[in-house]
């Protein structure tokens, strides 16, 4: 039995009769006021915050274990198994937190737009009457996505394909609502993918205004160096996002593949949802920095410069040499 079975079930040693859904330690240590689990920036390796007096103590789970006597299999001790996979979803754990929905059902613990939700329907909409009229039809507007979508000619078109999925199911054309309910089921599905691919728009808006500042700042070296190397660390991260919206694009575009299997697709998402959830949640601060942010030569831009530079080469440091200014 997973530790996340064991938990979702009460266990057997401790962890009480009901489902447990709550981070509840029994050592006296995760009682204390302020402490809490998060990942080392340095390290990235999960530790325990405690405050000891006017000091806090930074314990790793393994000198966590060894000072408290906590056993790996003890209730503790499998909760603390739980906070390393959990800390994938939030940045921050304290004692008698949810334990993230994702550990315990496999659906997002965080909420989408109804923006997203629409945008999500829209696109099986038009993927609905592009497999009616046999072609395939890539949208990148969403303006666009939207008024095909919500045409009269295209609501009428929707409606016959669903009996028509309904027949290549084997379910028979009577049975449309079942198909309805599928498809339904798979918008909210993909909204959460609809949001994050809203939110690496920011992290391509980051580009940009490096672009920007590299216009802005072309008569200052040490500052252009820096911008120049900036531009050339963003480029792997924003591939790689684009690489993974294209390839789950291309694996959910065919609606009727979609519903033939429903469940390995729904699951497919959903780790692709996890995967690009945990990545960007790297960008927040950043992103939160550069929100409103207008790209031109100030001291406010040679700040965020130097807070962005920080930021990712920290993050996604390349080893080709790269000779830099004094900036």
């Amino acid at each position: 039995m997973s530790d996340e079975t064991r938990l979702a079930e009460g266990g057997s040693r401790g962890l009480g009769s009901g489902r447990s859904t709550h981070f509840k330690f029994q050592h006296k240590v995760f009682s204390v006021e302020g402490s809490y689990f998060a990942h080392s920036r340095d390290t990235k390796e999960v530790v325990f915050h405690v405050p000891l007096g006017e000091i806090k103590g930074v314990l790793t789970l393994e000198v966590l274990r060894n000072e408290f006597g906590i056993e790996h299999d003890s209730p503790d001790g499998r909760l603390l198994g739980i906070i390393e996979r959990s800390l994938r979803y939030v940045k921050e754990i304290r004692p008698n937190d949810s334990i993230p929905r994702e550990i315990l059902d496999g659906s997002a613990s965080w909420s989408v737009e109804p923006i997203h939700r629409k945008i999500a329907q829209n696109r099986l909409t038009v993927r609905l009457v592009s497999w009616m009229a046999g072609e395939e039809r890539a949208i990148s507007s969403i303006e666009e996505l939207n008024k095909l979508a919500e045409a009269p000619e295209t609501r009428e078109k929707v409606q016959l394909a669903f009996s028509e999925i309904a027949e290549k199911l084997g379910l028979g054309r009577d049975r449309k609502e079942e198909v309805v309910g599928m498809i339904g089921q798979a918008a909210r599905e993909l909204a959460y993918i609809e949001a994050l691919r809203d939110r690496c728009g920011r992290v391509h808006d980051i580009a940009r205004g490096i672009e920007a500042l590299i216009r802005a700042f072309r008569s200052d070296k040490p500052v252009l160096e820096s911008l120049e190397r900036m531009r050339q660390l963003i480029r792997p991260p924003l591939q790689a996002f684009d690489d993974t919206f294209a390839h789950l694009d291309a694996q959910t575009g065919e609606v009727l593949a979609l519903l033939k299997n429903y469940q390995s697709q729904v699951a497919f998402i959903r780790d692709t949802r996890d995967d690009l959830h945990t990545r960007l949640m790297l960008w927040d601060d950043i992103i939160a920095s550069w929100q409103g942010f207008r790209p031109k030569r100030s001291e406010a831009a040679e700040d965020l410069i130097r807070e962005t530079y920080r930021f990712l080469a920290h993050n996604f440091p390349q080893s080709k040499p790269w000779k830099l200014g004094t900036y």
